[in-house]
């Protein structure tokens, strides 16, 4: 069995995720929080920020390309 303390990420890398989330487009960190802190699935977000399911999954791949980016740029 692993090591419980082995799964914990950095507390830099929280701090990364948190900066990256305050530069994101509104749109970007809503889809995030809902769907990750919230818990929610994609149609439930599709219902409270009116749009389809289809279009919250692009939503979504997109954001988490922008935060990639953001702490890619961030780090060098």
């Amino acid at each position: 069995m692993q090591d419980p303390e082995q799964k914990l990420p950095d507390p830099s890398e929280y701090d990364a995720l948190h900066r990256a989330l305050q530069v994101l487009r509104e749109d970007y960190r809503e889809v995030l929080v809902l769907r990750f802190l919230n818990d929610l699935s994609v149609e439930e977000i599709s219902v409270i920020m009116n749009r389809s399911a289809g279009a919250v999954r692009v939503l979504q791949h997109r954001a988490l390309n922008a935060v990639r980016n953001i702490i890619g740029t961030a780090g060098d």
